[in-house]
This record gives structure tokens, sequence and C-alpha cells, in this order.
């Protein structure tokens, strides 16, 4: 049931639970040990309680949803900004970056994460990673004198053997969907057998992802990509999100470009997730995570995520590294905070 207001975790995380208690250490930062806190969760059980149950109405309702990347290769993290439980209330999807080799303690946080949040805990499976992979072994292995004269494997075994592999986590684990991430080339202009080559990559690809997603009707598919050079769109009818890349964007024009070509015939229009990065934990770095006029990605992306849009709809914000925006010395994860608060102002009954 909802309360007058939907509750959800936008600037300041459980201190928006009805102005009724501002609290000194959010919810998302708590310790991985057994410490007392004095926080909402310890103060008054049954607030909480109410807190969370309204935080799970609100992500099963109508809303725009926020994806984050993170960054959990460090198993024993130095900061909350590479814990899954620090993450913040209302991000709908967390993505994690090192899905295959989860600790007990990580898998408990993602337990905890959907039982009493609603997050959902998703891992991307990257086709420009898998190649990337296979050019270093490649190269590693025509290097090495010893097997000279032999024939490395094809990359579309290679291809097939990864993704499989990669695929073992989602039930391993129990996660609740997968990230398959495809630029799909525009292929006018490739010769013929370019254009078998590059196709034949893609059914491979793709048709994993069919036929996975065929098989756990009851988990997420997301494809992140081009949707608008996919040949079979089948695939995309199956997606509950088009996730498009716009790291490099600059400026919301820009962004409105690649979605509007991302929108093309036979492409769902109601899907369009813009994906875009935090700013870089290098303050001398003024480049990455940033628009002009030093303009947060994040938050500009979430202006844009938030307007109205003829040709399509917007259907959340997609956020890399979001670790990176963790800390700052009024609270966590500002910027995250305040673009899902963009995207989503509380809804009044």
């Amino acid at each position: 049931m909802f309360m007058k207001k939907i509750i959800h975790n936008t600037i300041y995380s459980l201190a928006c639970l009805a102005g009724v208690f501002f609290l000194a250490g959010c919810d998302t930062d708590i310790e991985s040990v057994d410490i007392n806190e004095p926080g909402i969760k310890n103060q008054n059980a049954a607030l909480y309680a109410d807190y969370l149950a309204n935080l799970r109405a609100y992500k099963q309702s109508h809303h725009k949803v926020v994806f984050g990347w993170l960054d959990n290769s460090e198993k024993l993290p130095a900061s909350q900004g590479q814990t899954i439980a620090a993450v913040p209330d209302s991000l709908d999807y967390l993505v994690l970056t090192s899905p295959h080799d989860l600790t007990r303690q990580e898998l408990g946080m993602m337990i905890s994460l959907r039982e009493e949040k609603g997050t959902k805990t998703l891992y991307e499976v990257s086709f420009a990673k898998i190649k990337t992979s296979y050019d270093e072994a490649k190269e590693a292995f025509l290097g090495d004198k010893a097997n000279e004269g032999k024939i490395f494997t094809s990359f579309k075994d290679f291809l097939v053997n990864s993704v499989q592999e990669q695929l073992i986590s989602n039930d391993q684990y129990g996660f609740d969907g997968l990230v398959m991430a495809f630029e799909s080339k525009y292929k006018q202009y490739l010769t013929d057998a370019e254009k078998q080559e590059v196709e034949a990559l893609e059914n491979i690809f793709l048709g994993i992802a069919k036929d996975w997603k065929q098989r756990h009707t009851n988990k997420m598919l997301v494809l992140a990509g081009k949707p608008q050079n996919v040949e079979d769109q089948s695939v995309l009818a199956l997606a509950s999100y088009l996730i498009v890349p716009c790291q490099a964007s600059t400026n919301a024009s820009d962004v409105a470009y690649i979605v509007n070509k991302a929108a093309g015939e036979g492409v769902p229009t109601d899907k369009f997730v813009p994906w875009v990065t935090t700013t870089s934990l290098d303050e001398t770095d003024l480049r990455t995570g940033y628009w002009a006029a030093a303009v947060p990605a994040v938050l500009g992306a979430a202006k844009w995520v938030a307007t109205s849009h003829e040709a399509y709809q917007v259907a959340g914000l997609a956020i890399d590294n979001l670790g990176n925006n963790y800390y700052n010395v009024s609270f966590t994860y500002p910027h995250v905070r305040t673009a899902i608060s963009i995207i989503n102002p509380t809804v009044k009954k």
C-alpha cells in the first residue's frame, strides 16, 4: 500500500521518510560488522519496516528506473563505494562488474537488497570485452615459440565458449538478469563478405541472448548498444530495456541525437535508457563524467530524461562507475541521489 507519498531514497536516504527522523548516518552506510548504530533501523524498527515496505512498493510502481554499474572487484573493500550494501536505496538495478567469484558476504548483500529494498542485481556480458580478451590471448599464443605452426581457435568458437561460461554465474549466484552489451554495426556500406561476417557474429551473440531469455522467463534481459542496427529485431521485444551508450556525450543535444538514431524502424521506442558515467576520482580530470560548463553528466542526463520526448519514451537512466560518486562530506552518492530525485520527484496521491 502506498502512503500519501511514494517514499523513495533521493538525497537523504531514510531522512525522506515523512520527514520524521533526520539521520546522522544513513542506512546505506551500514558497516559489515555487527555494531550498534544510532540509525532509524535500530531506533524505530516499526518505522523502518514501513519505510522498506513503501520503498518496495515504489520499485513496483510505474517510474523511471535507474541502473548503476558497481566495481565489486575488491573482495575486502577499503571504501563503502565498493560495497554492494552501500548503494542508494532507490537504485532499481545494480550491475556488478565482477560477478563470477562472489563471496558469501556479497551474496548476503544481494539477497538483502532484493528482499528488503526491492533492488535487483544484474551483470554485463560484453561483446567488446570478449573481443579484447580474444585478441590478447591470440597475441600471447602466437608469440609463444612452442606454438609455432599451430592454429589458434577461431573467434566464433571463442565467443560462444566465453558467453556460455559467463552465463553460468547467473543461475549459480541467483542474479535477477543480464545486460548483454553488443553494438551492432551499420551495414549499408559493408562489402558482402564483411556483412556476412558481422551478421554471423551478431547472430551468435544476440542469438544466445535470445535463447537464454526464452529459457529464463523469470529473469530480466537488458540489451545495451545500437538497437537500430540489429538484424533480428525479435530479440529487442524480449528485452525489458534498451540501454543506449552516451558516455562520450558532452551535452543534452548529443544524447538526444544518439537516442533519436536508436529509435529506428522496428525498434521499440518505450525502452530507451541513456548510459552516462560519473566523474573521475582524479580531481584533476575535468573531462570524464562532465558535460560542458562543468556540469556532471549524471545530473545533465537526469534533467534530459525528466523532460518529455515526442518520438520515444525514456524509461530511465544508466550510470557507469557508480562507486566514484560515493564519498561526499555532506551525504553519500550526491550526484546519483540527486539524479534519482530529478527523474522521479516524489509522487503525491
